[in-house]
């Protein structure tokens, strides 16, 4: 294999993919980048078999010398590209004994390589179902909600996100068990389709980043993004060519990202929204994170309670404090509708709500030891239910 193309280029496509190779994964191969050169264009691909990323970048007339396929470690790779000079032209080789030269300008570099038809392939989606939805929806629904999904958990579907259609309508939900996060927004498809599919942490957070930074790309431009779900995977193709002034991008370097889809029931989110709440408080969203970010601070740091007062309407309590006995009390404005009552919650899981909501906070309550329901004012398309905590 021989390659001479230019680094921007080439170190585009690889950044584009990078964090799905995995060398702390068993199968040392999976801490490489698969090169795959035709006449027309260099196929690259990362993957941990959950995650696979493939970059396909169109080549000008002369930069593929000689076709050929090779693995190179993907950090050693993309720290060489990152540190040639900007506008450098590239030159790879692949050597006998298992090595490639790159060379740039008087730059001289021999690595080690693993042969490509060992590098396992994750699979295509079968029986898809194709859904078409905006990039900036997209983002929304993954950004508004993945930061409710469990980190570790035995029940592992509780690991990843829901994608949830059914009314005409894309829900994604996520939940640890402790809170959970939805946001749902209107499709394009028939209104017999249903269908459920659990997409992993890593390629939730992986489908956020590329569409993040396809958005930077386009500016205040927006695209359409299909997502093929099949029986054992999700797809979804991406474009990162070149921007014209219509905000069109080209199909010069394309992004494939692949996910293998978590199997199991995630549970009925629906039977744990709140209903029958009799108690309403409105918040404003600044001074209600200004007010929790000062009080958590004397807040116990294993169970992070903060108990909110709700006394009368135009001022709600809110304290924490410690084993050490230290407290923090401070006063919020909020209007207030319902019986006296006081409750606690984990400040983190009401301050990760917060990150996500611009305007005033609503919180949907009935009783103490209920879960609560805290949505946007104004927004029924985004809602997040908090259970409260004994201190």
């Amino acid at each position: 294999m021989q390659l001479s193309i230019n680094r921007e280029s080439l170190l585009k496509a690889i950044n584009l993919i990078a964090k799905a190779a995995d060398k702390r994964h068993n199968m040392v191969i999976l801490g490489n980048i698969k090169l795959q050169l035709s006449e027309s264009a260099l196929v690259l691909t990362a993957s941990d078999l959950e995650v696979e990323l493939t970059s396909t970048l169109k080549l000008p007339a002369g930069a593929c010398i000689e076709a050929g396929t090779t693995t190179l470690p993907a950090t050693k790779l993309r720290d060489i590209c990152k540190s040639l000079p900007a506008q450098a032209q590239v030159n790879l080789t692949t050597q006998e004994n298992e090595r490639c030269l790159l060379t740039s300008g008087k730059s001289r570099f021999t690595l080690g390589t693993l042969p490509s038809e060992d590098y396992p392939n994750l699979g295509n989606p079968e029986n898809i179902t194709p859904l078409t939805i905006s990039r900036s929806r997209l983002t929304d629904l993954i950004h508004k909600t993945q930061f409710a999904m469990a980190i570790q958990d035995v029940r592992y579907y509780l690991t990843g996100m829901l994608f949830d259609v059914s009314q005409q309508q894309l829900t994604t939900v996520a939940t640890d068990g402790h809170r959970l996060a939805l946001a749902r927004s209107v499709i394009d498809v028939s209104s017999d389709l249903n269908m459920q599919a659990i997409l992993p942490r890593k390629a939730v957070i992986e489908l956020e980043r590329l569409a993040s930074e396809l958005g930077k790309m386009l500016g205040d431009k927006d695209n359409a993004v299909t997502l093929s779900f099949g029986r054992e995977f999700l797809q979804v193709s991406l474009p990162f060519g070149d921007v014209d002034s219509a905000g069109q991008v080209s199909d010069n370097l394309m992004v494939t990202f692949t996910a293998r889809l978590i199997d199991g029931k995630f549970p009925d989110y629906r039977r744990v929204m709140p209903s029958n709440t009799d108690k309403l408080a409105l918040f404003n969203q600044e001074k209600m994170s200004d007010v929790l970010r000062r009080v958590a601070i004397l807040s116990n740091e294993k169970s992070r309670g903060v108990v909110f007062n709700f006394a009368s309407d135009g001022m709600v309590e809110v304290r924490a404090n410690n084993a050490e006995q230290d407290e923090a009390v401070e006063m919020v404005q909020a209007k207030y509708q319902g019986e006296p009552m006081e409750l606690s919650f984990n400040a983190a899981y009401l301050q990760d709500v917060l990150g996500v909501i611009q305007g005033d906070l609503q919180m949907h309550m009935s009783q103490s030891n209920a879960s609560v329901l805290v949505n946007q004012l104004n927004d029924d398309f985004h809602q997040y239910v908090i259970m409260p905590m004994r201190i």
